[in-house]
């Protein structure tokens, strides 16, 4: 993904320097990554809102992003975001909550229809496909979801309810491991979890469009380098 000439506001808040398209370490962010954009102008700006939190956030820090910087980045005045959200912590809330909410409707939307059997190959194409087509928020929510940056910023309630949300979806991607991996199984079936997890979440940031492989190349790879570390074949209608 090629870098964007960038600008900064009087704010000091980065945007394109030729548009106000939304950006996060000078790539843009692509705003077709969001599920259900609403109709009415006031949920497409909030949606707007939540999407410059979650780039300005991740890349400038929380502390030294004001509320004024991002109603600048998104053409507000300072005091219309708080009829939006009515602090910054608040927004920080509503903005991660927003990038897992997103990113989950993505993955497990009606994923119980599927059977069982190929429910983990279906939620892992999903979750790495989500990574590689949407590399640039994917990077931002990392970051605002990392831990030692919740130790800074969230209280406590909070990280409890961000923690909640992140251990139900490992533990329901565990529950359909132990399909593969048993008990008695040389690696605990949590190891082998969490380690095809994090090659579904890196691929947002060693993939390259314009490398050799396209997309779907790539993604079929890791599909198959999943079932690898399962210990199991992938399924001959993935494995064309």
């Amino acid at each position: 993904m090629s870098p964007t000439e960038m600008k900064r506001t009087r704010t000091g808040a980065r945007v394109p320097a030729d548009g106000p398209a939304l950006s996060y370490q000078g790539d843009l962010v692509d705003e077709s990554a969001i599920i259900g954009q609403p109709d009415s102008p006031a949920g497409r700006m909030r949606i707007k809102i939540l999407l410059t939190a979650i780039a300005l956030f991740a890349e400038r820090g929380y502390e030294t992003c004001s509320m004024r910087t991002i109603a600048s980045a998104v053409g507000l005045r300072a005091p219309t975001l708080y009829n939006y959200y009515p602090s910054k912590e608040a927004l920080l809330v509503a903005a991660v909550d927003f990038g897992m909410d997103n990113f989950f409707s993505y993955v497990l939307k009606d994923i119980d229809q599927t059977d069982r059997s190929e429910r983990l190959l279906e939620i892992a194409r999903r979750h790495a496909g989500y990574k590689l087509r949407h590399q640039v928020i994917s990077r931002a929510n990392d970051r605002l979801i990392d831990p030692q940056f919740g130790k800074l910023f969230f209280a406590e309630t909070d990280r409890e309810h961000f923690r909640r949300r992140l251990d139900a979806y490992r533990y329901r991607i565990h529950d359909l491991v132990t399909d593969f991996v048993g008990v008695d199984d040389p690696v605990d079936p949590m190891f082998v979890t969490v380690a095809i997890m994090n090659q579904w979440d890196r691929a947002a940031y060693w993939f390259k469009p314009d490398g050799r492989r396209t997309i779907d190349e790539t993604l079929q790879q890791i599909l198959v380098l999943t079932f690898r570390l399962l210990n199991a074949d992938l399924p001959k209608a993935s494995a064309s």
